[in-house]
């Protein structure tokens, strides 16, 4: 074989320079982030996660994205894939997802916060945890929007109003940190409207009087003085006619509340309130009827602006 000439030699070794540069680039040093470290990464740690063992799985991924560069990083993407999918079935993260879904239906949204805040990336990571944290948003706006209300209702010394809206707030977070001092500072403004009690004088000294003979009167006629008496006497409300009448006045007033919240276009607050309405008066007629036009006007929305687009 002729030797080469020397510029076309030259220009043989800038060539292989090249390949090898761009080889080193795409797989990694020779002897440091190569091929071999990189599979035997991989295959452990999804080794790991099919055994359960997820912390064990997550130190093979730092191995895997430390040696594992180009085309073989991706196999790294596919380790961290398995190991979130994984993590967010998971007993664990099962138990945790239905604590929060109880405590968001038991109106305890201070524990649905700390629930969602104290699980892992991956359980964090589930859709279903997005689904719940859009939900708990939803009922904190609605709570922050009643707390406007019962502050509004102290501030213009309306005690009954503020009462009122009380109820209202812990139907929606019965855990609203700001509860305590709204119900003393409603006892202290019912308290300074209430008339002040009239002087009570002190009792006459008892006179030691003889024993008199009453006479009885007859069965009849002491009958007939109970019956009218019963008659004068005004009917007493009963405890179950007084609750039901409150919760129908809760409701109404969740509804006037998802009604404005329509007019302003924001449907997840008017869904909140409605939800509400519900739970407190299941019975309501006009809880379908304002359903049925919160779903109407967000397809309305939806249609205008996918046209405009």
């Amino acid at each position: 074989m002729l030797p080469l000439p020397p510029r076309k030699w030259l220009r043989w070794l800038g060539g292989a320079a090249v390949l090898a540069a761009v080889i080193v680039y795409m797989n990694g040093k020779p002897g440091g982030k190569n091929d071999a470290a990189c599979n035997d990464a991989i295959d452990s740690g999804l080794k790991l996660v099919a055994n359960g063992s997820l912390d064990g799985a997550r130190q093979k991924l730092a191995t895997a994205k430390n040696v594992c560069a180009g085309k073989s990083s991706a196999k790294a993407d596919d380790l961290q894939a398995a190991i979130g999918k994984a993590g967010a079935a998971s007993g664990s993260c099962q138990r945790g997802v239905r604590a929060i879904e109880r405590n968001i239906d038991g109106h305890q949204l201070q524990s649905a916060a700390r629930g969602i805040a104290a699980l892992d990336v991956d359980c964090a990571g589930a859709s279903s945890v997005a689904s719940l944290r859009k939900q708990l948003a939803r009922q904190q706006a609605a709570a922050a929007s009643v707390l406007v209300g019962v502050r509004q209702a102290l501030d213009a010394k309306d005690a009954a109003a503020a009462r009122n809206s009380i109820a209202r707030l812990e139907a929606i977070d019965r855990e609203a940190v700001e509860l305590p001092q709204l119900k003393a500072d409603v006892q202290a403004l019912s308290a300074a409207a209430a008339p002040a009690p009239a002087p009570v004088s002190a009792p006459a000294p008892l006179e030691t009087a003889p024993a008199r003979i009453v006479p009885t009167e007859p069965a009849p006629v002491r009958a007939v003085e109970r019956s009218a008496v019963a008659e004068r006497r005004p009917l007493d409300t009963s405890p179950v006619d007084s609750g039901a009448a409150m919760r129908s006045e809760m409701a109404q007033s969740f509804l006037r509340d998802a009604e404005r919240s329509l007019l302003e276009g924001k449907f997840d607050a008017a869904k909140t309130y409605l939800e509400s309405a519900r739970r407190v008066d299941p019975g309501n007629a006009r809880i379908d009827n304002l359903s049925r036009r919160i779903r109407e006007r967000e397809r309305q929305v939806l249609q205008t602006e996918t046209t405009i687009n």
